[in-house]
């Protein structure tokens, strides 16, 4: 039985959630163009591109970082947090996240990954200024962002701060309608609206939230909905006032959707959390595969992306080789009697001769960077960049982004990582025999020559979740 938790009529997903995030979408590109003329900054279509793989790469590169720098909890290692994200996980139906403590003074807690399993990131700054109760409204909505659908998308503005005004003018709407379906998972996974309440007056006030009058602090509130200048004051920022997001709360927990869900959740459920599939102990099955035309959207959207960051790149390239390098004043009289000459006594440089005797040198010799790229595309083709983008992202993030948009990552027929070399003859295999694959794949359906031959499989997520949701026993590597 699926969870009521995001689907049906008493979802908890804020109303204009979805909506918002289409017109996020829709409207992203021209208000980052727009933004890009304000700040006389190109920003367009391949910039976000080529933005996107980077991030994509930063996120999975940061998670060595959280093993190597931060400290991962578990029963034996401050068991206090680690029993309310397991008491949370196994209520919402959710594989545990790997669960580390680090120092940051501005995030209180937070969610990033591309899959399962995503690690959920608690400050040590903010942890011992909260109570249990507090503690678990926190993290109960990071929990949220996982169980939504969110982590991904916020692991990939993460890399630029959700706090940077651009984004949040770009993302803003969307970002704010998801933390109002968050808090209201955390509202549930504390129990208690007082502790909620309270959890946002320390996260917004530190120290000073201790000696606030949350009630009194929720009727400023009413002043901001009766300014609609006020009221537009929220677009410069990633998150929702925060007295709206306790009206929001208050508004949720006197309704008939609170008490179903609130019985859902207090309902039995088995003491640990569906367990991920253990690697190298059980195999992918042919159902666990992606389907023809989920693998078909996943390839478009990484043919846009890369066509778009590839465009980025060499745009950046051309324009440097073609840039104005030289002026000079050239006193000879025949610069004096004639308005424009050219000099094409060079193979490398143009001169171009302008009125009252100045001397344009445009230098068109190409940098060593331009070389390689010039001869990288004459003698292997512009079509190679998709299958190193492939391989490269699959390699070290296990998807690409068109696999991260549709569900979709690669691994082993044993649910290990692929590794870069396996990767590297994954996609090798498919740019020789795309031809062919393309022929064969609507017979093939599920698992294609180049998955057989590589030893790969291309999976979707919620499937292989289903398959785990009975398993009890939990391993974090």
């Amino acid at each position: 039985m699926p969870s009521p938790l995001f689907t049906g009529p008493s979802s908890i997903r804020h109303p204009g959630e979805r909506l918002a995030f289409v017109w996020t979408l829709v409207f992203a590109f021209p208000i980052a163009s727009l933004i890009g003329v304000v700040l006389h900054e190109a920003i367009g279509i391949p910039e976000v591109a080529l933005f996107l793989v980077i991030a994509m790469l930063y996120v999975t590169l940061a998670r060595g970082r959280l093993i190597g720098s931060s400290v991962m909890i578990h029963e034996a290692q401050y068991p206090r947090v680690f029993a309310i994200v397991r008491r949370a996980c196994a209520a919402l139906e959710i594989p545990m996240p790997l669960v580390f403590v680090r120092e940051d003074y501005n995030v209180p807690a937070a969610a990033l990954g591309f899959g399962e399993p995503y690690a959920l990131v608690v400050s040590s700054h903010w942890i011992e200024h909260f109570e249990d109760d507090e503690l678990a409204f926190v993290v109960g909505r990071q929990l949220g962002h996982i169980a939504a659908g969110h982590a991904r998308y916020l692991s990939l503005l993460s890399v630029n701060g959700n706090e940077n005004p651009v984004v949040s003018l770009i993302f803003g709407p969307w970002l704010r309608t998801c933390d109002y379906t968050c808090d209201l998972v955390g509202l549930l996974v504390c129990g208690s609206l007082d502790a909620a309440t309270r959890a946002i007056a320390v996260t917004s006030f530190h120290h000073f939230g201790r000696h606030v009058n949350v009630a009194q602090f929720a009727e400023q509130g009413t002043e901001i909905a009766g300014d609609p200048v006020l009221r537009l004051g929220e677009w410069l920022g990633a998150e929702p006032y925060a007295t709206n997001r306790i009206a929001n709360m208050r508004k949720f927990e006197s309704s008939a959707r609170f008490e179903a869900l609130e019985a859902w959740f207090l309902r039995e459920v088995a003491a640990e959390p569906p367990a991920l599939p253990a690697r190298g102990e059980i195999h992918v099955e042919r159902g666990d595969c992606a389907g023809w035309w989920r693998r078909a959207l996943s390839v478009c959207i990484d043919l846009v992306v890369v066509v778009f960051a590839w465009q980025a790149l060499t745009m950046g390239a051309a324009h440097e080789r073609t840039s104005p390098a030289v002026i000079n004043i050239n006193p000879s009289p025949a610069a004096i009697h004639s308005p424009v000459s050219k000099s094409t006594d060079s193979d490398d440089d143009d001169t171009v001769t302008v009125e009252k005797n100045h001397t344009v040198h445009y230098n068109t010799s190409k940098t060593v960077i331009g070389q390689i790229v010039d001869q990288f595309v004459r003698y292997l083709g512009g079509l190679i960049v998709f299958p190193i983008y492939m391989a490269l992202l699959v390699g070290l993030v296990g998807q690409t982004f068109g696999m991260m948009i549709t569900g979709l990552r690669v691994v082993t027929v044993d649910f290990r990582s692929p590794g870069i070399w396996r990767s590297i003859w994954r996609y090798c295999l498919a740019y020789v025999l795309w031809p062919y694959i393309l022929l064969i794949s609507p017979i093939m359906q599920r698992v294609m020559v180049h998955d057989r031959w590589s030893g790969t499989r291309l999976i979707t997520s919620e499937r292989v979740l289903a398959r785990s949701a009975n398993r009890v026993n939990y391993s974090p590597g």
